[in-house]
């Protein structure tokens, strides 16, 4: 059977069907059935913003990534895109210098919540980096001073998120040893959500309110995680329902 859906632009009137469905779920008791909702390919981001360099156009050479890209400051670092020699299409990011840094455009406030790091070398691939973070001009975060915050990687794409999980403005990476390894470190997915976001209920951020939006919140509310809990208390329960469906109504500018 195939699954169609109503998406609406920001701003226009709503089809109440989502919302009842959510409430119908929530009121049940009910917990999502992903794998039901990965066939119907509903996956949703939680609020959850990715770079991943996939709508930068590939060109022959490597080019600089574009400053305000994905609503992120490039301009002041080194941070370059291309693609896998042996993926075309395939897209992902490199540095050009030892200055790995990526702002908040303006100092915008945002999460830092990780992103895929790996070596482009064939032979001898490790090496390792340290995370940095900043907040209206003071250290909030130096991997170089917590237990654990060397990280280390190697050929193989591997997650690396920092301990600290407040609001930034600059991620920095730090190389020691005379800032050797930045010249092979690869970078792709770097994941971050806004502070405060335009669109509230707009979970998975595509300028669309729909049902994604509410399989995200669906998603967020059963796996107790900050996106869902819209009324910022750290508690999970109907009122965090009532203020998504209360921005779901609103619409966005």
């Amino acid at each position: 059977m195939k699954h169609t859906f109503t998406s609406r632009p920001l701003g226009q009137a709503r089809v109440a069907l989502f919302p009842l469905v959510l409430l119908n779920f929530i009121s049940n008791g009910a917990t999502v059935d992903k794998q039901a909702l990965s066939e119907m390919n509903l996956g949703a981001a939680n609020g959850v913003i990715v770079a991943d360099f996939q709508d930068l156009e590939t060109q022959d050479l490597f080019q600089r990534v574009p400053d305000h890209y994905k609503d992120l400051s490039w301009a002041a670092s080194s941070w370059f895109y291309g693609e896998f020699a042996n993926e075309p299409g395939q897209n992902y990011a490199a540095l050009g210098s030892s200055n790995g840094t990526i702002a908040g455009i303006d100092g915008e406030d945002f999460y830092f919540d990780g992103a895929d790091y790996w070596s482009r070398r064939t032979a001898d691939a490790q090496g390792d980096f340290y995370f940095v973070l900043y907040h209206d001009g003071q250290l909030v975060y130096d991997g170089r001073e917590v237990p654990g915050g060397r990280q280390r990687f190697d050929g193989a794409p591997q997650f690396f998120q920092p301990s600290y999980t407040g609001l930034v403005d600059i991620v920095a990476l730090v190389f020691d040893g005379g800032g050797d390894d930045w010249d092979h470190l690869a970078m792709d997915n770097f994941q971050f959500r806004r502070s405060s976001p335009l669109c509230p209920a707009d979970l998975n951020d595509d300028g669309l309110l729909n049902f994604f939006d509410v399989s995200a919140f669906l998603n967020a509310y059963n796996a107790m995680s900050p996106a869902a809990d819209f009324t910022g208390d750290g508690v999970y329960n109907f009122f965090d329902v009532s203020a998504f469906l209360n921005a779901y109504n609103a619409g966005c500018p």
